[in-house]
């Protein structure tokens, strides 16, 4: 009998270590709700082309599915060759992904069709990506995503479509 209580001792104290740890790695503190909102316009500033489509960021939310996600539809884009901007920060990396899409009218709004996947890369936190796409002039719009495997729900990303080969300033990036 003797030889079954350290067993059983071993057992517990792993059953309970799982736990913390679990519960340690579950819990964040909750981002402020203002969090990175001057990283943001910085990125958005500093990527951003005067020639440019536009762009989207913000931070990437964890939903119903447990996916931290974020998009953004942009529906006047012309039609032509860009590259599309990427940064993250606040994770190891964010996936980026550019669609295109139609859309038809339903009552007093649109309904988007998503199309042709343009351009996908996963972008690695701290350095600037470049997703070259060109833009077909049948689509209404494109579609910029975010996804993480992050759910800390402080991960940020910011994409710009700027003209192809256009080079931001990287001072201002920093």
């Amino acid at each position: 009998m003797l030889t079954r209580a350290p067993a059983r001792i071993a057992l517990v104290g792993a059953v309970v270590a799982t736990a913390l740890l679990l519960t340690g790695c579950s819990q964040h503190d909750p981002a402020p709700d203002h969090y990175g909102q001057a990283w943001l316009d910085r990125m958005s500033s500093a990527l951003s082309d005067a020639h440019g489509q536009g762009g989207a960021g913000g931070r990437l939310t964890v939903g119903d599915d447990g996916r931290a996600f974020a998009g953004a539809a942009l529906s006047s884009v012309s039609p032509g060759s860009y590259d599309v901007l990427a940064v993250c920060r606040s994770t190891a990396t964010v996936r980026i992904s550019v669609r295109a899409f139609t859309s038809t009218k339903d009552g007093e709004g649109d309904d988007l069709h998503p199309g042709e996947a343009l351009a996908e890369r996963d972008v690695p936190c701290g350095a600037t990506a470049r997703l070259p796409i060109t833009v077909d002039r049948r689509v209404d719009g494109i579609e910029l995503d975010a996804e993480t495997s992050d759910r800390s729900g402080r991960a940020l990303w910011s994409a710009q479509i700027t003209r192809r080969g256009w080079q931001p300033d990287l001072d201002r990036i920093g």
